[in-house]
């Protein structure tokens, strides 16, 4: 016989796109993507400018085209009435760094808006109030340059109630009233209206609000997006006007929740300048990471979520009735998704009105702390809070954004006297502390037993959830609401704010809101609360709810305009697959005795897909083959005495495989036999 040296020989399947495994190292296969901006994720953002088919400077102007649009005219929405005069720049670098091979994540290139009351360099702080109409601070606030930090460029200032003062609406003196993008007669909620009615509207991708007593929550749900009131020391508020500094928090807005969780990851960076840095609200937790990762795995499978029955509210009417219907849906939707849904009361004492010893404090401790930063201790506004100590966060505030090199303590304390004087929305009180330097920070005395007294309220909260095994709070985030107000569960303010609790928002419908004689349909979102620091878990858990119902809906007043909506065309990179790769090994041996004699041939099969069927012949004959990956072919002696090559000893091996894509691969060899005379006479 002639003896043939080892080749393959394949033929390969062509797929729909691209042939695959032609011997070259990969194939291309086109893929047509549409983006939609008013529905398009961080995700999707990332896709398209990896693509090349959009750029941080296009989609920065996509949204000033939006603002001039319906903000500036049109509607006339007044929700970002400040932009940053450095914005096509910081887009530009965007780009740049993206040009070079240089990716910071998925805030690179977005555009994001923040509270008027959140310092940045180029803009006046104005607060919403005409006294600090030009208060231009020296450098931007901690969480905007860590955002920046993280790829993402700050479109400009979000509009906001005067001196943060309403949960109902942004009205401004600097800028006036912010409008609804759902009807522009409606508010927006409150204080961070204009946030919310810019990320609501896509206006902005996503904004920075700011929550005292309900103000991330109250235009989070008027605007139907996902918005998080943080736990309170979470997020730094340094470089922030302040309001009531022991409950001020940062709070994320975005219309999905697995882009909230994207910022998240960016805003909570420790700050060593905090004010909250000296305050260990809860000793030895850690603050929560990873929030994206907790987003994008959470289910609700196993979950159980505790309805407070008193803080629903008893109101009737047609919109809270819609409300409560739409609570009863989510409810379903929920127990559907695998979470167990169960009744709970909260009782009195998780309320801030309590004045007993609360059960978390210790035998130890023979006089429970008080909250000393209010007075009374039943009292829960703003207004009464301990003039020293709420004057501080203001002096510190406006100190930071006055001083130059050549102050000296005293022209600096001048300067914060003259900037805070006319501040009549501040209590005298705190004025006169401010001017007369009898301030006080978390390290008094006082603060510290407020934040025991804070601490044993969490714990007490903590052990009510533990006792029913509850993962989180559910309850609709506004039982009621008007064209004009809004109304937040009871008792909220209190375990929300004064408790220090995360509280997510996600809508869950729509409701119709009468206003003269006609109605307009409205966002209503769903509340989450979770425990203290417990961020990342209760945002996980409302982004599975998200995921399970996609409730969310764009208004009809703010529709898309041209070049906001495209297809773009992706070449992937399709891995190969190759052709299996055989092996036959060069000798045979002989197994068995006598009659029973056979010759084995044996081999392995290297593949990429999983093999579909492998045919050996020896010496022309088709012969039984066992295993796959790995071979072995077995011929009888009787059958093989006529296919010898005498003279070389070798019988020719033929193996043919195939694999489950359609690859074939061959191998023709000229195996060396053993001494078969020794065996048995031919």
């Amino acid at each position: 016989m002639i003896f043939l040296k080892c080749h393959h020989l394949w033929r390969n399947r062509l797929s729909a796109a691209a042939a695959i495994g032609l011997g070259i190292s990969a194939a291309h296969a086109d893929k047509t993507v549409p983006f939609v901006l008013e529905d398009s994720t961080m995700e999707d953002v990332q896709k398209a400018m990896d693509a090349g088919a959009l750029t941080s400077v296009e989609l920065s102007l996509l949204y000033m085209n939006r603002i001039e649009a319906y903000d500036r005219n049109g509607l006339t929405l007044n929700t970002v009435p400040a932009i940053n005069p450095r914005l096509i720049a910081e887009a530009a670098r965007a780009d740049r760094l993206r040009a070079n091979g240089q990716k910071l994540g998925p805030l690179q290139g977005i555009p994001f808006t923040a509270k008027g009351s959140f310092n940045f360099e180029g803009l006046p702080n104005t607060d919403g109030i005409t006294a600090w109409a030009d208060l231009y601070p020296q450098e931007s606030c901690f969480v905007i340059d860590k955002l920046q930090d993280a790829g993402a460029v700050f479109l400009g200032h979000a509009n906001l109630d005067a001196f943060q003062s309403s949960t109902s609406q942004a009205l401004s003196q600097v800028w006036g009233l912010a409008r609804n993008p759902y009807n522009p007669e409606f508010r927006t909620g409150g204080s961070s209206g204009g946030s919310g009615a810019a990320t609501g509207g896509n206006l902005s991708f996503f904004s920075l609000g700011g929550e005292t007593g309900g103000s991330v929550r109250s235009p989070s749900d008027r605007g139907g997006i996902v918005g998080i009131k943080t736990s309170n020391a979470l997020i730094s508020v340094r470089g922030l006007a302040p309001l009531a500094w022991d409950r001020d928090v940062v709070g994320p807005m975005a219309r999905h929740a697995q882009d909230t969780a994207h910022i998240m990851d960016a805003a909570t960076v420790t700050d060593p300048d905090d004010i909250w840095a000296s305050v260990d609200v809860i000793p030895g937790r850690a603050k929560p990471t990873g929030y994206s990762a907790t987003a994008a795995s959470t289910t609700l499978a196993g979950k159980r979520l505790g309805v407070p029955v008193n803080m629903l509210g008893n109101s009737t009417g047609s919109v809270a009735d819609e409300i409560r219907a739409l609570f009863a849906q989510a409810r379903a939707d929920l127990q559907a998704a695998g979470a167990t849904i169960v009744e709970v009361t909260v009782p009195p004492e998780l309320d801030i009105s309590f004045t007993g010893r609360r059960a978390s404090v210790p035998q130890s401790v023979l006089v429970p702390p008080t909250r000393k930063l209010y007075s009374p201790v039943n009292t829960d506004l703003t207004g009464n809070m301990v003039g020293s100590s709420r004057g501080y966060p203001f002096k510190t505030f406006l100190e930071a954004v006055l001083a130059t090199p050549a102050d000296t303590p005293e022209t600096l304390h001048s300067k914060v006297v003259a900037r805070i004087s006319p501040v009549t929305q501040l209590t005298q009180s705190s004025r006169d502390a401010i001017a007369n330097k009898t301030t006080f920070g978390p390290t008094a005395p006082d603060a510290v037993e407020h934040f025991l007294a804070v601490r044993y309220q969490i714990l007490d909260y903590e052990a009510f959830l533990a006792a029913n095994n509850l993962d989180a709070l559910i309850m609709p985030t506004a039982p009621v609401k008007t064209s004009t107000g809004i109304t937040l569960p009871p008792i909220s303010r209190a375990l929300v704010n004064s408790f220090s609790n995360p509280f997510v928002t996600v809508p869950m419908g729509t409701v119709n809101i009468p206003l003269n004689a006609t109605t307009t349909a409205e966002p209503s979102t769903l509340g989450f609360m979770g425990r203290f620091w417990g961020d990342d878990k209760v945002l996980g858990i409302a982004a599975a709810y998200e995921a399970a119902t996609r409730h969310r809906v764009n208004s009809p007043l703010v529709p898309p305009l041209e070049g906001e909506n495209f297809n773009y065309v992706v070449k992937e990179i399709v891995p190969p697959i190759h052709p299996p790769i055989i092996n036959l090994q060069s000798k045979a041996v002989v197994k068995g005795k006598g009659k029973n004699l056979r010759l084995v041939v044996s081999g392995t099969i290297t593949k990429d897909a999983s093999l579909k069927s492998i045919k050996v012949t020896i010496g022309g004959k088709r012969v039984p083959v066992s295993g796959m990956a790995k071979w072995n072919a077995v011929i009888g002696l009787g059958d093989l005495q006529k296919r010898i090559n005498s003279r070389s000893n070798t019988v020719s091996v033929t193996v043919l495989v195939k694999d489950s894509v359609g690859n074939t691969s061959a191998v023709i060899r000229n195996v060396k036999l053993p001494n078969l005379k020794k065996l048995v006479r031919l």
